[in-house]
Formats: structure tokens, C-alpha cells, sequence
């Protein structure tokens, strides 16, 4: 359905879907965002979008969601997170020892987050929570936004020029995404493992 939307619509029609979708998913709600770029990008290579435009609209939509994430984290996340009495000390433990993390690595953890599927629109609430400087997590988070579109559209543009159907195409860059994002994990899981010796000992 996805797809059928994007190579069959005008870019009047095209662009401002691509924006709310990529928009959404960076501010915290279950939807296709980075599916939506392959699409996009796939159907750019066919003639239907201009693959310069759905980049530009993919980067401020990121970048934009994110910052609305970051906002309500910072405002209001912890008071969600902490709710309730049943779990209160595990998850005020869990915030703990997040905000340990961004404190350390903060600026790796915004811009890597991009290529991960949930870490996309997670870790902006949590920067917020964690009160990370605004201005450091912008400057990242517009950093982590442009290269993730850039990665991830001129991946599917490529490939769809390449491919024969834009089922076939979107298959091979879903799968890359994938393997992207799983090395991601756990080069992440590697190095929150070997902080834990340092951190009991300290």
C-alpha cells in the first residue's frame, strides 16, 4: 500500500505524506518513517518524486520530529517513565544509569541512533530526560538526520534504478537497513558490557 501511495501520487500529494511520515515515527509514533524514504526513493527513481527533494524532506521532517521528542522528554518524560509505585526504583535505576551513558556518550548516542529502528525515536525523549544541552543534541541530532537520509535514500534510489520492480528494490534495501541496524546494536551492546566492570569497581 506504502508503495502503490508514493509512485502513484504527484510530489504535491507525495512530499507532505514522505514529511508526515518521517515526522511521526521521529517523534515517537509506530509508523513507517524509514520505510517511507525507501519508497520515496525507489519511486524517485523512476521519474515519480526528485530524489533531491524527498532528501531535503526527509532531513527536516528527522530532524524536526526528533526535536518535538526531545521537547517532551525534557518537559515531561521522566514524570511518565517514574508514574506509578509497582517498578518505580527499577525504572528510576534504568534512568540512572541512561543518563550515566548519554553523559559519556551523549553525541555518539544521537547521531548513531538514526540507522537504529527503535532507538530512533527513543533516544531523542531520552536526551531530553537526560536534560542534554539543546544545543548539543541539535547539532548531532541535524548531523545523525541528514546522513541517515542521505544513507538510507541513495541507497533505494540506487538500487531502484538498478532493479527491475520496486518490490524487488525496496527487499534489498529493507535487508540492508536491517543488517545496518543490527551491527549497530551490537557494536552498542559490546561497549555498554564493557563498561560494567569499570563502573562496579569505581
Amino acid at each position: 500500500m506504502l508503495g502503490f501511495s508514493f509512485t502513484s501520487v504527484s510530489g504535491t500529494v507525495g512530499y507532505p505524506l514522505l514529511f508526515l511520515l518521517v515526522f511521526g515515527e521521529s517523534a515517537g509514533l509506530p509508523i513507517p518513517g524509514e520505510s517511507s524514504i525507501m519508497v520515496a526513493s525507489i519511486a524517485a527513481s523512476t521519474g515519480s518524486l526528485s530524489i533531491v527533494a524527498v532528501l531535503l524532506v526527509a532531513m527536516a521532517a528527522a530532524i524536526l520530529g526528533d526535536n518535538l521528542g526531545y521537547v517532551c522528554g525534557r518537559a515531561f518524560g521522566r514524570r511518565i517513565w517514574t508514574a506509578g509505585r509497582i517498578g518505580r526504583r527499577k525504572r528510576e535505576q534504568w534512568l540512572d544509569d541512561v543518563d550515566d551513558f548519554l553523559d559519556d556518550h551523549g553525541a555518539t548516542a544521537v547521531i548513531g541512533a538514526r540507522w537504529l529502528p527503535v532507538a530512533r525515536f527513543v533516544v531523542p525523549w531520552l536526551a531530553g530526560m537526560n536534560r542534554m544541552p539543546w544545543r548539543r543534541f541539535f547539532i548531532c541530532n541535524a548531523a545523525g538526520g541528514i546522513g541517515w537520509a542521505v544513507t538510507v535514500g541513495m541507497a533505494a534510489y540506487i538500487i531502484g534504478s538498478t532493479a527491475k520492480n520496486a518490490i524487488v528494490a525496496l527487499g534489498i534495501v529493507g535487508l540492508v537497513g536491517v543488517v545496518i541496524g543490527l551491527a549497530g546494536h551490537a557494536v552498542w551492546h559490546r561497549r555498554q558490557r564493557s563498561r560494567q566492570p569499570a563502573r562496579r569497581t569505581a
